[in-house]
C-alpha cells in the first residue's frame, strides 16, 4: 500500500499512478519521491505495457513540498532521491503518458517532462517556477525543455519562471493533445490504449532509438537502427504479423 499514491489498472495493459495528496496539491515529498520509484518499479515488473501518470484533485503536481526542505542539511539527500526518480521514469524501457489534470509546476512540471507524452486538461498550467523561489530547475527541465523546444524558448521559459496555458504549451510541442477537464481521464485511457495494441518489442527499441539517437551522427544512429530491426525480425509478433499478411495474399491471389 502506499500513502501518497493510488495505483490501479484502468484499462487492459495499462497502469495508471496517481499522485493523491490533493490537499497540498500533490506536492513531492520524501516519502513521496520513494513511493513513486516504487512504483514505476512495479509498473516495469508488470505485464501492463503503457504508464498513465496523473494527480488527483485540481493540480497534477504543484511541486516539491517546501516544508521537507526547512533542514538544510537533507537537501543533497532530498536532491539526490528526487533526480534518481526523474532517471527512473526518464529511463524507463515502457512506454510512459501524464495526463495533466492541473497545475504542473516546477518540481510536478519537470516529472512531466520526463514522461513520454503528456495530454492536458484545457484548464492545466505549466510553468517552471523555480525561479519565482531564486532556484534554477533541478529535476532536468532544463535538458528536457531545451530538447523539447529549443534552447532560447527553453531559457525564456526557465528564466522567467513564465506560466502556459495547455493550449500555449501545445502550439510550443510541450504536449502531445488537450482535451477538456472532464474528459481526460477517458482521452488518456484511450491513447494509452492505443500504444498498447502496437507490437511492444518494436515500441521499446523505437523509444530506446529515440533517446539513443539524439545527438548522434546518422552513421551511429543508422547503426543502431540495423541492430534494433535485426532484434525485431526474430520477435515472434513480426513474424505472426508477415505470415498473417502472406496468407491474405495468397488467398486473394487465389480468388
Amino acid at each position: 500500500m502506499y500513502q501518497h499514491l493510488l495505483v490501479s489498472k484502468p484499462h487492459d495493459k495499462i497502469f495508471q499512478i496517481t499522485l493523491n495528496r490533493p490537499r497540498q496539491l500533490n506536492a513531492l515529498a520524501k516519502i513521496t519521491f520513494q513511493e513513486l520509484g516504487e512504483a514505476i518499479s512495479e509498473f516495469v515488473k508488470s505485464q501492463e505495457h503503457v504508464l498513465i501518470l496523473t494527480g488527483a484533485g485540481r493540480a497534477f503536481c504543484f511541486g516539491a513540498d517546501f516544508t521537507e526542505f526547512e533542514d538544510q542539511s537533507q537537501l543533497p539527500v532530498l536532491l539526490q532521491i528526487f533526480q534518481d526518480l526523474i532517471l527512473k521514469l526518464y529511463r524507463c524501457p515502457k512506454l510512459t503518458v501524464a495526463a495533466l489534470n492541473g497545475f504542473a509546476t516546477g518540481a510536478g512540471l519537470d516529472l512531466a517532462l520526463a514522461c513520454d507524452f503528456r495530454i492536458s486538461a484545457e484548464k492545466a498550467k505549466l510553468a517552471e517556477a523555480y525561479i519565482s523561489m531564486g532556484l534554477v530547475s533541478d529535476g532536468g527541465g532544463s535538458f528536457l525543455l531545451s530538447h523539447m523546444i529549443g534552447m532560447p524558448r527553453a531559457l525564456e521559459l526557465l528564466a522567467t519562471g513564465e506560466s502556459l496555458t495547455a493550449e500555449q504549451a501545445l502550439q510550443l510541442g510541450i504536449v502531445n493533445k488537450i482535451c477538456p477537464a472532464e474528459e481526460l481521464n477517458a482521452k488518456s485511457i484511450e491513447y494509452a490504449a492505443k500504444l498498447a495494441e502496437k507490437p511492444q518489442t518494436a515500441v521499446r527499441l523505437l523509444k530506446k532509438l529515440v533517446k539513443q539517437n539524439s545527438g548522434a551522427t546518422l552513421k551511429t544512429a543508422l547503426e543502431n537502427e540495423r541492430e534494433a530491426q535485426l532484434i525485431c525480425f526474430e520477435d515472434e509478433t513480426h513474424q505472426r504479423i508477415v505470415q498473417e499478411f502472406l496468407t491474405k495474399r495468397k488467398s486473394k491471389t487465389a480468388d
